[in-house]
């Protein structure tokens, strides 16, 4: 497993970029490009503390490193290492990405001693910088302390071979211990510049994180013993035959990761083209029912006035006409059809106004809700309505939550016998959260059953209209114990 080490950004600009024809590779396209770390954000104990593990890593290199017996394997080993890193794929949380890198580090440091430990170390950290566009300081950490790891390897790899005393079993053993050794140090130094970095990190997820890492790094231990035994045996042939596999098992990671990416693209535009035919959808909705409110305010509603005008003009002056002695079973017809005709297109205006509210267009949602309690208040039931005032919402937004509140009242109106009812509107975590409680009789499961065998649809209707803008509603009820109804939709 490769670290993408990184101390937390914020807030201040880094230095970052490599020049020349290896900033070039930065536009191979052959992985996704990953997201910058962003910039580090400087403190005395953090740059005091990569300076003192940078320095100890270049005073061993210095100390250690000798002239290399075999280019080939080296450079076949390091490139290796640097592809791998560059070409890694993400495939666990936050600080990491899956490359078989860490093997190819133990191997190429197990063969070629600390030589090969701080050409890996260089190879992992530039291909990482590379991917991340992770800037000189993290690169400095990654190289210092992936050096420290792999030197730490090495050092415990020979002496368990001279305690042990050589052999296959002693190897396996040796490369088992160099493998644990090699994380053990890596997470501390990668830990430690976390923790600094960020004080709000969690220990126990430092801890979590590195544990589920170990086997990993157990398993690459036990093998590298192998480099050992085939560069002995067939030099740095023996070396890149064993990278090969290697190589061929990241190759088929990336075909993959490039695909579950491309699908992930294609997912995205379509769930994006659905969220906008869903809002042409809603804003269409919107646009017909003022139109059909506005045809019937404007047709049927002024026929209906002028045709009860036109009865009572005719009752009265019938009434006049006859001195109020004949025809009275007609004139009483009459003044019950203009009486009726008033009465329908009473109800008619209520029903336009429950199309399409205008006071929701022209005063907010909140003088629409409060219009609604109106119905509740005259009944004699006490109200509660509670809005923030800065709460934006979006039209689409407020339209639903208009809807969903006065169906629920509606059926407190008519069924519930409440003598208190709340309704509390808040925002939440990016979440309009609307909650409407009463004291009434409730219902049940059945009772919900029955009413939807019957034909009424209003609460199916509701939930369907919340969860097509990936909002919810949850109605919690009981016999005899009221009501309470949460809907929560996404302000934007």
């Amino acid at each position: 497993m490769a670290q993408d080490v990184a101390p937390v950004a914020a807030g201040v600009s880094r230095l970052s970029g490599l020049a020349g024809g290896v900033s070039s590779l930065r536009r191979i396209r052959i992985m996704p490009p990953a997201a910058s770390l962003g910039p580090v954000r400087y403190t005395p104990l953090l740059v005091g503390y990569v300076a003192v593990v940078t320095a100890v890593a270049l005073a061993l290199a210095t100390l250690l490193v000798r002239r290399p017996t075999d280019v080939a394997t080296l450079v076949s080993g390091g490139t290796a290492i640097f592809l791998m890193a560059r070409f890694a794929v993400r495939a666990l949380p936050v600080q990491t990405t899956f490359s078989p890198g860490v093997f190819l580090h133990l191997g190429l440091s197990l063969v070629l001693g600390p030589v090969g430990a701080v050409t890996a170390a260089a190879a992992e950290a530039a291909g990482v910088g590379l991917r991340t566009r992770n800037g000189w300081f993290r690169i400095a950490f990654n190289f210092s302390s992936i050096a420290l790891a792999d030197l730490a390897a090495i050092g415990v790899f020979s002496g368990l071979q001279t305690l042990l005393g050589g052999g296959t079993v002693a190897q396996v053993a040796a490369g088992l211990a160099a493998g644990i050794c090699q994380h053990l140090v890596n997470n501390l130094l990668l830990d430690t510049v976390i923790k600094i970095a960020n004080p709000s990190v969690g220990l126990l997820a430092l801890v979590r994180n590195a544990a589920s890492l170990l086997p990993y790094s157990v398993g690459y231990g036990i093998a590298a013993f192998t480099f050992v035994v085939m560069h002995q045996q067939a030099g740095a042939i023996g070396f890149i035959g064993l990278i090969v596999p290697v190589i061929l098992l990241q190759g088929f990671l990336i075909v993959f990761s490039r695909r579950v990416h491309t699908y992930e693209v294609q997912r995205a535009a379509h769930q994006k083209e659905r969220e906008e035919l869903l809002q042409k959808a809603v804003d269409a909705s919107e646009s017909e029912r003022r139109r059909i409110a506005r045809d019937l305010h404007d047709g049927v509603v002024q026929n209906l006035a002028g045709m009860a005008f036109s009865l009572m003009a005719t009752a009265t002056k019938m009434k006049h006409e006859t001195g109020g002695d004949g025809e009275t079973d007609l004139i009483g017809v009459l003044e019950r059809s203009a009486e009726e005709t008033r009465l329908a297109m009473k109800e008619l205006r209520t029903l336009i106004i429950e199309i399409a509210p205008p006071t929701l267009r022209r005063e907010g949602l909140h003088a629409a809700l409060l219009e609604i309690l109106q119905t509740l208040k005259s009944a004699g039931t006490k109200t509660r309505l509670e809005l923030p005032s800065n709460m934006r919402l979006r039209p689409d937004r407020a339209s639903l939550i208009f809807r969903v509140a006065q169906e629920v009242l509606r059926n407190v109106s008519a069924h519930a016998e409440a003598k208190h009812v709340s309704v509390i509107l808040k925002e939440d975590g990016g979440n309009a959260v609307l909650r409407i409680v009463d004291d009434g009789k409730g219902f049940s499961a059945d009772d919900v059953n029955r009413r939807r065998a019957e034909g009424h649809v209003g609460t199916s209707a509701i939930v369907e209209l919340a969860e097509e803008v990936g909002g919810s509603l949850e109605i919690d009820s009981a016999r005899g114990k009221g009501t309470r109804v949460t809907l929560v939709v996404p302000t934007e």
